[in-house]
């Protein structure tokens, strides 16, 4: 047996993709309080390429408190063989965290605290006993039985367990507030979270502990909880996740699917010192294309990124500076990608109901890597939520009537 006390002697998340890359294991097993696609997104690919070699992937998740989020849900669906929802209408917390690997031969068991977020696999404080099994041992064999009969157990509870087997199970807990859009806890959480500049710092940072991505270096913000439960606060805060929004308007393009990203961006509020759209001018700050990583002067430079919506990866999304007569000065994000099954992303988009999905509407992007971003949309109506809850506030452009854009 080991101890893993994260992120002094190791982070789960690096762990779990090493077994997932192992040919000894033929099953997963995941039981978790709360799930979030800053986790999901960032083990998906290996989760995959475990099932394509044959290997069964089962997870049992919490809704409680609001933290296991639609996009998890949605994203998990699609990368596991059987997905469950486990609640108590009577306020008795799901709050379990299990990672049961199995083979022919050996085994492990990870039991502990972390959730499957990306606090919880990489940046938090967390411990977790990793127990190795020897399928030829009794006392080990004894351990899976009473393991195997919890799984019974949850599956036993009927109206507390929730088998999630198609895209409407998740609508309907979302429909019903069992969970909400990863952005609107965003929001929800920076608008509970009152900035008290009086307030006396009585404790340091913590330890430095990166997720596997590149993010956007931010100033940090103090702040206390308002309403909002100690442990929500912290699963939610601790994920480190970075969040633009775009004002949409009309848009353009014959799907109406292409998103201008302005060069330069007129400040309204907040200070974009220290980050990297610092621009060293109080009044303006670098546009919105700087969120992907590309400098808004250098007009020659273009992007393919891939975005994830509703738990579905579409490629070839292209950002490019346009030349010649469909020029207007502005870099612009084509949101063209296509998927594995070749899907199409504006499919996806007209699949809604609407002929133009995107026009005016409140569009999110959230960093996972480089050149990997989820994308959420949400209704116009939001949008004054969206400007309360920014720690930036901004227009797409260099001038007051241009469209609004933000960083939460």
């Amino acid at each position: 047996m080991k101890l893993m006390n994260q992120p002094f002697n190791g982070q789960l998340g690096d762990q779990l993709i090493k077994l997932l890359d192992s040919p000894n294991y033929h099953t997963l097993n995941i039981v978790v309080a709360f799930a979030k696609s800053s986790g999901v997104l960032r083990i998906k690919n290996s989760l995959e390429k475990f099932r394509k070699r044959g290997g069964k992937v089962n997870a049992y998740v919490g809704v409680d408190l609001e933290v296991t989020s639609y996009e998890a849900l949605t994203a998990l669906l699609l990368c596991t063989n059987s997905l469950n929802v486990v609640h108590s209408e009577k306020g008795q917390t799901f709050h379990t965290k299990i990672y049961q690997f199995l083979g022919k031969e050996k085994g492990i068991i990870v039991v502990g605290s972390h959730n499957l977020t990306g606090g919880g696999l990489w940046t938090n404080f967390e411990s977790s006993a990793h127990i190795s099994l020897d399928m030829s041992n009794s006392e080990d064999i004894e351990m899976l039985r009473v393991q195997e009969d919890y799984f019974k157990s949850l599956a036993s509870l009927k109206d507390s367990f929730m088998p999630i087997t198609t895209s409407d199970d998740v609508d309907k807990l979302l429909q019903n507030g069992y969970i909400v859009k990863e952005v609107r806890q965003q929001v929800r959480l920076a608008k509970a979270t009152a900035k008290n500049e009086s307030q006396v710092r009585l404790f340091g940072n913590g330890v430095s502990a990166a997720l596997p991505r590149v993010g956007m270096p931010t100033k940090e913000a103090a702040g206390a909880p308002s309403e909002v439960s100690t442990e929500k606060i912290s699963e939610l805060k601790n994920d480190e996740s970075y969040t633009i929004w775009f004002e949409t308007r009309k848009l353009t393009g014959g799907s109406r699917n292409i998103l201008d990203l302005s060069m330069k961006s007129l400040v309204e509020r907040g200070e974009p010192t220290g980050t990297s759209f610092d621009l060293g001018d109080p009044n303006f700050m670098r546009g919105g294309v700087e969120f992907f990583g590309i400098n808004p002067t250098d007009t020659g430079d273009h992007k393919d990124i891939t975005l994830n919506f509703e738990g579905v990866d579409y490629t070839q999304n292209t950002i490019l500076f346009p030349t010649g007569d469909s020029a207007n000065g502005t870099w612009r994000l084509q949101i063209k990608g296509v998927s594995s099954s070749d899907e199409k992303i504006t499919d996806a988009f007209r699949s809604k109901g609407e002929e133009h999905y995107l026009v005016k509407k409140v569009v999110t992007f959230t960093k996972v890597e480089d050149d990997y971003y989820s994308i959420s949309v949400y209704p116009e109506s939001e949008l004054e939520n969206f400007v309360e809850a920014s720690s930036i506030l901004a227009r797409n452009g260099s001038t007051k009537n241009a469209k609004r854009l933000g960083l939460l």
